[in-house]
């Protein structure tokens, strides 16, 4: 009798050893795990590349509380335009008539708003709420100001070589160039990026009517544009660059002809520490006690 419950203590001790190893193994099924694919509205008038770790990384930034230069908008901003980012570098097939190289001629309308309703919908399913400032300003348009473009809708000759008829959008050497001086997302590796995106500003017009304030707000898009192509290329390797960088174009409190990206002391969040919590958070749950405690008192018994 004594040797049949021995049996059984040890063929349960083996049953459970292997439940707890394949739960410290296996990722754990959560519910704002969803693959990443691109999410179309009904008018398929805006694509977003979501994932699990934009609706982590949007409601560990942005959930409880909003402040614009510290965490929530350039984290935001940087998950944004990350989604955004393959939707945004397609040309349009048959292609309107070029854009202007006239920064005081209206621009085309943007994808913001449509954008916007796309990704607070999908984080409503997630359940997932960005606090509202006040009841006439988003946190998205109004609050953080981001705002989102097609390649086709700017003119940045510095960056992208479009072809005749928007058949092709070629980055020029200044864009690749990010792909080498935006690797690193510390205070020096922010600043080398910083000055390689001073190559891709519209310089002033042409015509005399081109006024100073359109050519900078052109600037600014383009050098954005730089960074929606980065994240295209990489999103996991630059956008904890892209997050401090667009905190030093965005949000600094300097004048935009003295944007600083911000000192390692400080401990600015970046997009990537979004992730990292949220995964240390899963790597936590994974080992909880209690399916560990009956495995300990299975070794007591056999010593």
């Amino acid at each position: 009798m004594e040797r049949s419950f021995t049996s059984l203590l040890i063929i349960l001790c083996s049953l459970l050893f292997q439940t707890v190893s394949a739960n410290l193994l296996l990722e754990p099924v959560t519910p704002n795990t969803v693959p990443a694919f691109p999410v179309e509205t009904q008018a398929q008038t805006c694509r977003l590349d979501l994932s699990d770790e934009l609706f982590g990384g949007v409601n560990e930034a942005c959930g409880r509380n909003l402040d614009r230069s510290r965490r929530c908008c350039p984290v935001l901003a940087a998950w944004l335009f990350a989604a955004h980012a393959r939707s945004a570098l397609q040309l349009p097939a048959p292609a309107p008539t070029p854009a202007s190289s006239d920064p005081d001629e209206p621009m085309r309308p943007d994808d913001s708003q449509k954008c916007v309703n796309t990704l607070q919908s999908a984080l409503l399913t997630k359940h997932i709420k960005i606090p509202q400032p006040s009841p006439n300003c988003d946190a998205i348009l109004c609050f953080c100001g981001i705002r989102l473009h097609q390649i086709s809708s700017l003119s940045c000759p510095a960056a992208f070589n479009v072809s005749s008829g928007f058949r092709n959008a070629t980055p020029t050497a200044a864009v690749k160039n990010l792909e080498k001086e935006c690797r690193n997302s510390s205070y020096s590796g922010c600043t080398r990026c910083l000055g390689a995106l001073q190559k891709l500003k519209v310089k002033g017009g042409s015509k005399k009517t081109t006024t100073e304030r359109a050519s900078k707000m052109m600037s600014k898009d383009c050098q954005l544009m730089g960074l929606t192509w980065l994240l295209a290329r990489n999103k996991t390797a630059y956008i904890p660059t892209v997050s401090a960088v667009l905190r030093a174009i965005m949000y600094s409190p300097h004048p935009p002809h003295l944007n600083k990206c911000s000192p390692d002391q400080e401990n600015m969040p970046l997009a990537v520490d979004s992730l990292q919590f949220q995964r240390s958070l899963a790597a936590s749950s994974r080992f909880s006690v209690f399916p560990v405690l009956p495995l300990i008192l299975c070794i007591f018994l056999f010593l």
